[in-house]
């Protein structure tokens, strides 16, 4: 929790925004906001809330990174939050990966967009435990996303080679 992650806009030299994924205490839950940089600090007066993740139930598993991708759209990585279930339950965006604009709609031609309603319609890929961080590869724009493995008999960590609409398989 707290400080999760950070994205500078493409345009950043023109309009001076930040996106923060951060965790907001009063209710517990993470937020994704849009900051003006003013010199080398996010001006706390300028934010706008851009998306308001589910309460958090659990200290572990609440998710991870924030990128811009060559389409100019904000992926967001988002954990089960300790509920393995979560990752497979489209009618939460929790064990997800999401896709959004910059202004916090969400693009029509997100995979589940007709088929999901509210904030799953910002679903790009399913079934993640933690993807706590990822990146995208220069010049292909694929997306690589890091996922906590389990901690049982199955012991590994993931990189997935995330695609739309595809099905990571936490927690099976």
């Amino acid at each position: 929790r707290g400080l999760i992650g950070i994205a500078f806009d493409p345009n950043f030299a023109n309009n001076k925004y930040i996106y923060i994924h951060y965790t907001v205490s009063s209710p517990l839950h993470n937020r994704i906001s849009r900051f003006i940089a003013n010199g080398d600090v996010a001006d706390p007066a300028s934010e706008t809330p851009i998306l308001d993740l589910p309460s958090l139930g659990s200290a572990i598993h609440n998710g991870g990174a924030i990128h811009f991708g060559p389409d100019g759209k904000l992926y967001i990585g988002v954990g089960d939050n300790a509920n393995g279930g979560n990752a497979q339950d489209m009618a939460t965006i929790m064990g997800k990966i999401l896709r959004i604009n910059p202004d916090g709609t969400i693009p029509t031609d997100n995979p589940f967009y007709t088929t999901a309603t509210g904030n799953s319609r910002a679903i790009w890929a399913t079934g993640f435990r933690n993807p706590y961080t990822f990146g995208i590869q220069p010049g292909t724009g694929r997306l690589f996303v890091n996922d906590v493995g389990d901690n049982g008999d199955k012991r590994w960590e993931e990189i997935n080679d995330v695609q739309k609409g595809k099905n990571y398989g936490w927690p099976t």
